[in-house]
């Protein structure tokens, strides 16, 4: 009685690891998502104001350019 004791003590700590370990596998899953995500809807929005106002567009991406270029 005691031997399968400590067997399903071992099994039952293997179970917890894997429940942790996929728990977190799924958080890092979804946070990966919800970068994705949140990356497109800012290129979107870029895509469109670039098509409704391309001469501002053009002016705040250069300055944008030659901000990163001085740091």
């Amino acid at each position: 009685m005691e031997e399968l004791k400590k067997i399903n003590s071992k099994i039952a700590v293997k179970q917890i690891g894997r429940i942790v370990g996929g728990s977190c596998f799924m958080v890092l899953g979804m946070v990966l998502v919800a970068r994705h995500m949140y990356q497109k809807g800012i290129t979107d929005c870029q895509i469109s104001i670039s098509n409704e106002f391309p001469d501002e567009y053009a002016a705040i991406t250069k300055k944008v350019v030659e901000a990163f270029e001085k740091h």
